[in-house]
């Protein structure tokens, strides 16, 4: 009978060891896993890029390049504003320039086939050469904000609930949800403007889950 219990209490240990050993596999099979998003910081400078053309005044030799801005654009422009001038007839230089006047009255301007409203602008050329000729085509970047630094994280880090905009913060294994304000969308991803700590790690999860939602990190 020792012989037999002794055999029973063996089976019935390699069961329940075999069972917890099994049981982590499959809890972690049903943990959704997750990756750590970097916050990347760029120097940010707002701007409104146009098409215009170059025109050369006699009287005094100076170049301006004359631009059509729309009224959607019209109030970021002011008199004095940096502006940075390239074209396909000059292809490795870039000029600087400043607005130099900003008409009084809008007008009705052909882009394709629809009118739009929009306002002359001259941007008078800094510094011209004998590369600009009266008629060139030009593109112009006018300056509208001074440089800052602006967060950056990728489009699939920002999710979107119907209580706003949100990102899950990584805290002891677990997922923190926190609601946030967006910015800017750029092409490699969208402005965090909400302050995250620097000991603080915001994480893409591969489905949405529940707030405090244990969670598997994977390189």
């Amino acid at each position: 009978m020792k012989v037999k219990s002794a055999v029973w209490t063996m089976l019935i240990c390699g069961a329940v060891t075999a069972g917890l050993i099994a049981a982590p596999e499959i809890v972690l099979k049903n943990i959704p896993t997750a990756k750590v998003v970097e916050i990347e910081k760029i120097q940010h400078i707002d701007s409104v890029s146009l098409s215009g053309t170059i025109i050369k005044n006699l009287r005094d030799d100076e170049f301006i390049v004359q631009i059509y801005v729309s009224e959607q654009d019209i109030s970021k422009v002011k008199l004095g504003q940096k502006a940075e001038i390239t074209g396909v007839a000059f292809p490795n230089l870039t000029y600087s320039g400043e607005v130099d006047s900003i008409s009084d009255a809008a007008s009705k301007i052909q882009v394709g086939n629809t009118q739009k409203t929009a306002v002359e602008v001259k941007v008078k050329i800094n510094e011209p050469n004998e590369m600009l000729k009266h008629g060139y085509t030009a593109d112009v970047k006018l300056i509208t904000s001074s440089p800052c630094t602006m967060n950056i994280v990728p489009y699939e880090a920002v999710n979107q609930d119907e209580n706003g905009e949100y990102v899950y913060i990584l805290r002891d294994g677990k997922t923190e949800k926190r609601y946030v304000e967006t910015g800017a969308e750029l092409s490699d991803g969208i402005e965090l403007k909400t302050l995250i700590m620097d000991n603080e790690c915001i994480i893409t999860v591969d489905k949405v889950i529940e707030n405090n939602s244990s969670v598997k990190i994977t390189e």
